[in-house]
């Protein structure tokens, strides 16, 4: 299957019709239908019954469609990078982050890089810690540059600990306890409790706070995104122990964020660490870019501290 085949699939099951992929191509409806029975009989499988007028992809057609989204991508950042370098500007980034960082901090970290250097372009994928360790390798397309919250220990991967992030209670609004108290598990027992998903990172220091104090959670939910706990909280569901990181992002939502933010009493902390493959040489841009996601790690630091200080009497 040569690229003019994957390009005509790719823009057919896209479109939906044979007509609007010819349109967007630039060629005749018949060039259209005459590439793809050449891209079926390279490929060895129907890739599309003919009923009614119309072309239903197999499921093969649908198999294959998720790794043409990927050659299709790739070819995009391609022709982003070689129009750039054409302009005498830089290269591409390619960052992977779990879900919660690209809420607040990465955005903030992005600009900031961009403040500083104008000749990169960024391709920015969100991921759990799992597919951004299978991407930080050697092939080509891989991630140059990985965030996490949570120990890495892998051997294709190196890891830098940027920061101790703090594991903070997030509590509903009318949770009796005074504002910026430091709370002690035992006192969130008999509330419902938004638990993560046994196994992630975050449940590992959650079930350690617990086991440390003694103390059975009274588990409502589990959830695997850190956001979504927080916003379980603004609606009432219970209370949740989520990384400084997330809170920070919830806490910029809105003026009234419908929860409070309480430090445990233990101060645990979880590793916020940036990742680069240990088989190749590092992007140029990849230090730069961590020292300034660091500044704003401090920056975020500092506006928790207000967020989480007793209030002036």
């Amino acid at each position: 299957m040569n690229y003019r085949h994957l390009e005509i699939f790719f823009s057919v099951m896209t479109c939906g019709t044979v007509t609007e992929a010819a349109r967007q191509l630039g060629v005749s409806q018949p060039s259209v239908t005459t590439t793809l029975k050449q891209a079926e009989r390279s490929l060895g499988v129907t890739l599309f019954h003919r009923r009614g007028g119309r072309l239903v992809p197999t499921a093969e057609a649908r198999a294959l469609f998720d790794e043409a989204q990927r050659a299709h991508d790739a070819l995009a950042a391609f022709e982003l990078l070689a129009n750039r370098l054409r302009q005498g500007q830089g290269g591409q980034l390619r960052i992977a982050a779990i879900p919660t960082l690209s809420l607040q901090l990465l955005p903030n970290a992005i600009a900031h890089f961009a403040a500083r250097d104008d000749h990169y372009a960024y391709s920015v994928t969100t991921a759990n810690t799992e597919d951004i360790l299978a991407r930080l390798d050697a092939r080509p397309g891989a991630y140059h540059l990985g965030f996490t919250i949570g120990r890495v220990e892998e051997t294709h991967v190196v890891g830098e600990v940027l920061a101790e992030t703090e594991l903070l209670a997030v509590v509903p609004d009318d949770f009796p306890a005074r504002p910026g108290q430091a709370l002690q598990p035992e006192e969130l027992q008999d509330t419902p409790y938004i638990a993560a998903f046994d196994g992630t990172a975050l449940a590992l220091a959650c079930n350690g706070v617990f086991v440390d104090a003694g103390v059975t959670p009274n588990v409502v939910a589990h959830i695997h995104t850190h956001h979504l706990a927080g916003r379980l909280v603004q609606r009432g569901l219970g209370y949740t122990l989520i990384d400084a990181v997330t809170v920070y992002a919830l806490a910029h939502d809105r003026d009234d964020p419908g929860f409070r933010v309480h430090r445990l009493a233990s101060r645990p902390t979880m590793p916020f660490m940036a990742i680069v493959p240990s088989q190749r040489d590092t992007h140029t841009a990849a230090q730069p870019f961590i020292e300034c996601l660091a500044e704003e790690l401090s920056k975020m630091e500092q506006s928790l501290d207000t967020l989480l200080s007793p209030p002036a009497v």
